[in-house]
């Protein structure tokens, strides 16, 4: 990374990257490096991503109408469409069942444009951003050359984040958010590990989507191998308290319960209304579709030009990033890989109680919240040196993407 020399040693099972002393204009051009480098790459992305969806139809923008609530003082929402399903009623009021970071990132646009911020734009920037965090991620783990830059274009446009940023629909724009601060909170580990720090910002990620609490399978591990144990997994604990104590603040100013999130104890709005109804929101009878779509589920065949369409359920993660296969590579032994690859399996399961496996999507949207996990176990499959099979599989993860995501935007379904 810039002048940096790559000292490695082992981290729970991870290189890490070490500042040694320099001369004081190298250390500066290394800054600048630092700095210029992800600029740059976030502003390249942001370019890919609009041009992907240049005239988008900010059709569904729930989170607005959250944030001119906060900025009214209020919870409940008033002003939305019609159409708009997933809105709970509650004593004569309407709420969002949401969690609420990502109105609280609207609120400063929202003060200012109002009801005509552009939701859409704001999720591909806070995307392409995210690219740029992840470059830095794997700079932190001692990932270096041109794996390090094959590893940022697979996540910026190999992966479901591509699709999901240049949509920026509600549900899509609370998974771009929630990777923020996922991608925050690792770097923070990897880095400086601020212990409190890397909890609360993982608690930000939680107050976007609720399953990303379970990624502190990961952190509390990692930190209880410090030195100082207990102190610092405690620490972690109480900075992860403070965005939770937050949502159950929430909760009470909306339903009076702390622990009642909307999803469950109040009817709303939705497509699925039917399979709700038989079976509630929150079901053991939702596992097998999504372990299908997660891990099955095919593109569709039609009978015309291009004779294949990706179904709008969602789509098989092999198929849709064939490179996440690296990720079964990496090696068992290392004790930090196991406890990631438990992070993300817990993050997954009480995804697959909920009755929808994510709607219309190119892939599997909830593959995000993990993402940034699955990433570091992908970088640890493919080992230290490049073969050409790892960069046919990044090439073949951007094509099909690239697919997708322009049959999206310009929808076949």
């Amino acid at each position: 990374m810039g002048m940096a020399e790559e000292d490695p040693r082992e981290l729970q099972g991870l290189t890490v990257v070490t500042q040694e002393r320099q001369p004081l204009m190298s250390r500066a051009h290394a800054m600048a490096n630092r700095v210029r480098i992800p600029l740059l790459i976030a502003a390249v992305v942001f370019g890919v991503y609009f041009l992907s969806n240049s005239s988008p139809l900010q059709w569904y923008k729930h989170y607005v109408y959250q944030a001119e609530a906060f900025l009214d003082g209020r919870v409940d929402i008033e002003g939305f469409p019609d159409y708009y399903q997933d809105i709970v009623e509650y004593e004569g009021a309407y709420y969002l069942h949401f969690p609420p970071m990502p109105a609280v990132v609207l609120v400063p646009a929202v003060a200012i444009w109002g009801e005509d911020t552009d939701q859409v734009r704001i999720s591909m920037a806070i995307g392409a951003i995210n690219v740029a965090l992840a470059w830095v991620l794997l700079g932190r783990l001692g990932v270096g050359g041109r794996k390090r830059w094959l590893l940022t274009a697979l996540f910026g446009l190999g992966t479901v984040h591509w699709e999901v940023a240049t949509h920026g629909t509600t549900w899509f724009f609370a998974e771009i958010v929630a990777v923020f601060f996922v991608l925050l909170s690792l770097i923070e580990h990897f880095g400086r590990r601020r212990a409190f720090l890397v909890g609360l910002l993982l608690g930000f990620a939680v107050m976007s989507r609720l399953p990303i609490v379970f990624g502190g399978i990961f952190f509390l591990f990692a930190l209880s191998r410090d030195e100082g144990f207990p102190r610092r997994p405690l620490l972690f604990l109480a900075g992860l308290a403070v965005p939770v104590a937050l949502l159950g603040v929430y909760n009470v100013l909306r339903f009076g319960d702390p622990l009642d999130t909307g999803y469950f104890a109040h009817t709303y709005a939705s497509y699925f209304a039917a399979d709700i109804e038989r079976f509630g929101s929150y079901n053991l009878h939702y596992i097998p579709s999504h372990l299908y779509t997660l891990l099955l589920r095919a593109p569709e065949l039609i009978d015309h030009f291009p004779f294949l369409r990706p179904s709008p359920e969602g789509m098989s993660i092999v198929l849709v990033t064939p490179a996440v296969l690296y990720a079964l590579r990496a090696k068992c032994p290392e004790a930090a890989n196991r406890w990631l690859g438990l992070a993300i399996i817990a993050i997954l399961l009480p995804t697959m109680l909920w009755f929808s496996t994510g709607w219309v999507q190119f892939g599997y949207r909830y593959s995000l919240d993990f993402m940034p996990f699955l990433l570091i176990l992908v970088s640890a499959g493919m080992g230290r040196d490049l073969s050409r099979w790892a960069i046919a599989a990044v090439a073949l993860s951007i094509g099909v993407k690239l697919w997708g995501t322009l049959w999206s935007v310009h929808p076949g379904w």
